[in-house]
């Protein structure tokens, strides 16, 4: 007697992600977001904390680095990029243990093929630990499991030097630009010897 036939199980669809993948120019820039540096598993690592994203992410090259093999499960996501791209990601490493002023913060972090940074903390981290951030202040608060509040410190750019060639200030000159000559001469002092001062 044959067995009836068995359908497959049906196949879960698949969750709808964003993330704003950005250089460290482009982070330092905007505005919106903080950048630094982290440690997982004594290991220091680049994080860009960006409440635009919806979910959070590690870079693959991180995860080897890191030896998480132990914390990923398969996965089914689809994330939207802003160029319109939407990339599909199949590894989530759970329970990632997150080191923030010796305090330990647990994050699932979704593998991405990221490039400048190792780790991008979004919305669905947030929450979870009471966290915000602070765009003037160039920080993220947060509370620690026992409701302290913890901060994040982020990095700070200097201001890029803007040079231009004099050929260009030549032609802004031409279109009314107001422009500034400004030189400096090194002025040295004639030494005074003793026999030089006029005695009374």
């Amino acid at each position: 007697m044959a067995l009836p036939r068995q359908n497959p199980a049906p196949q879960r669809p698949p969750a709808i992600g964003r993330a704003y993948i950005m250089s460290r120019k482009e982070a330092s820039n905007s505005g919106t977001v903080v950048t630094g540096t982290l440690f997982l598993n004594s290991t220091p690592l680049s994080v860009l904390f960006d409440s635009r994203a919806t979910h959070s992410f590690i870079s693959t090259r991180a995860t080897l680095l890191l030896n998480l093999e132990g914390t990923k499960e398969e996965v089914n996501y689809q994330i939207g990029l802003p160029n319109g791209q939407v990339i599909k990601c199949s590894i989530l490493c759970k329970d990632v243990p997150i080191m923030i002023e010796e305090r330990r913060f647990l994050g699932d972090l979704i593998q991405f093929n990221l490039s400048e940074f190792d780790i991008i903390l979004g919305m669905n981290w947030f929450p979870t630990h009471g966290a915000h951030i602070d765009y003037k202040a160039l920080k993220v608060i947060l509370k620690d499991s026992k409701g302290r509040k913890v901060y994040f410190h982020g990095e700070r750019t200097k201001p890029e030097k803007r040079i231009i060639s004099a050929l260009k200030a030549y032609k802004m000159l031409r279109k009314g630009f107001v422009g500034y000559w400004c030189y400096a001469l090194e002025v040295k002092d004639d030494e005074v010897r003793v026999g030089d001062i006029p005695i009374v």
